[in-house]
């Protein structure tokens, strides 16, 4: 195996396992504090975390132009605040499978977000797409029971990171636009930044200090991971992926890989039962997710 391929396929595996372990720490950081706070301190960190790397970057990282803060501090609201707060909410209520099984349905939204709203055309197999991931996604949140359609009976933990995955669709989508300006380290960075100022002002109704005092060991090593491995080395490895393979096979290979790899670390740590409907709605979301990355379509 040459370098060239082994980077197109070891990089992104990386990039997938490094997410996927994210759901496991999530679910230690939750026992010991509250979703804000969680956030706060996984990406002061990671904030930390890619600060250090500035001095590889030319030209120089830091400089934006006045005009794009208010962009960037949307980009802190909707992919640091909005996405982790419902995130780490819906550890609360319910099963991690699912949560990483849902978050693999952010590429279709941020598709459908895109066709709608900066008009980027979708071909026939994209919106075949978004119908059988769709279809995934209400497997699973039904629980595969029909009467829960006809009731409305939805689990909340699962709509909880429906919401996640909303509030990462806008992020993407404000991301499209800056990338025209700005590298992705660049944007990371004060995604990370103006994130971590929001949730510092918000986690104050959390009571932080008091939550912090009282953590585990294994609560601390998670929150460490969290914020070093799954989103400044996660990011910037997912990065590094988008240049080598390009951001189409990027997302297609990572969104595939980490609920599998979930499914695998929950079993492994939790022994957890894996549902016919979790496996059901794993291959819809799969091969829709598939679908909806062909790039036939035009601008």
């Amino acid at each position: 195996m040459t370098i060239a391929v082994s980077r197109k396929i070891i990089w992104p595996l990386f990039t997938a396992l490094s997410f996927a372990g994210s759901f496991i720490a999530a679910k230690y950081t939750i026992i010991d504090l509250q979703p804000l706070t969680t956030a706060f301190l996984r990406y002061l960190i990671a904030f930390l975390a890619l600060l250090a790397l500035v001095s590889y970057h030319k030209p120089n990282p830091l400089k934006v132009a006045s005009r794009d803060l208010f962009k960037l501090a949307l980009l802190g609201l909707f992919g640091v605040v909005g996405y982790q707060f419902f995130f780490f909410a819906s550890l609360k209520h319910t099963a991690l499978i699912n949560t990483s099984i849902i978050n693999a349905f952010s590429p279709v939204i941020t598709g459908l977000g895109a066709a709608i709203f900066i008009r980027e055309r979708l071909s026939k197999a994209n919106y075949l797409g978004i119908i059988i991931a769709l279809s995934g996604v209400i497997i699973l949140v039904s629980g595969g029971n029909i009467n829960n359609l006809i009731t409305l009976s939805f689990n909340y933990g699962d709509i909880l990171m429906l919401c996640a995955v909303i509030s990462w669709a806008v992020y993407a989508l404000l991301i499209k636009t800056l990338l025209k300006t700005y590298s992705g380290y660049t944007l990371t960075l004060y995604a990370a930044l103006f994130g971590m100022l929001e949730l510092g002002v918000l986690c104050l109704i959390e009571d932080p200090i008091t939550q912090i005092k009282a953590v585990s060991g294994l609560t601390i090593i998670s929150v460490l991971y969290l914020g070093i491995v799954a989103t400044a080395f996660g990011h910037f490895l997912y990065n590094l992926c988008i240049a080598e393979i390009g951001p189409t096979k990027t997302s297609s290979f990572v969104y595939s890989v980490v609920p599998i790899g979930v499914t695998g670390l929950v079993y492994l740590f939790f022994k957890d039962t894996i549902t016919l409907a979790m496996a059901l709605s794993v291959v819809f979301i799969i091969v829709g997710l598939n679908f909806m990355m062909r790039r036939k379509a035009k601008r």
